[in-house]
């Protein structure tokens, strides 16, 4: 099989999984350009299917597990459905990102404020 057909039904396949949930396949959605702004995900259910599309792409085109995740990443770029996530919940993921780690001396304990 030429990789570019390879490649092509790979993309199919991430796209069916995306969809699933929607009871949707490509078939349905490939003359829309605009289909995946049409369906919604959560964030949980993003991961998970993030975690299954580099699971596929190493797999079926045997690339390694960081090409793998580099490219479900452009995958969610270009093609994710979008994610209804609270205000609430994107704060706590962005305090986790900016919270500065908190020290701790040799003995265990934080060090006391000048």
């Amino acid at each position: 099989m030429i990789k570019r057909e390879k490649t092509k039904q790979v993309f199919v396949e991430l796209v069916n999984l995306q969809l699933e949930p929607h009871g949707k396949t490509y078939e349905d959605v490939k003359g829309d350009p605009e289909w995946y702004m049409k369906y919604k995900t959560t964030r949980t259910d993003e991961v998970k299917f993030q975690k299954r599309g580099i699971t596929i792409l190493k797999k079926k085109l045997g690339i390694s597990q960081k090409l793998a995740e580099q490219e479900m990443s452009w995958f969610i770029l270009q093609w994710g459905l979008t994610t209804t996530s609270t205000v609430a919940t994107l704060e706590k993921e962005v305090n986790k990102l900016i919270q500065p780690k908190k020290r701790i001396t040799k003995t265990g304990k934080r060090p006391r404020k000048a």
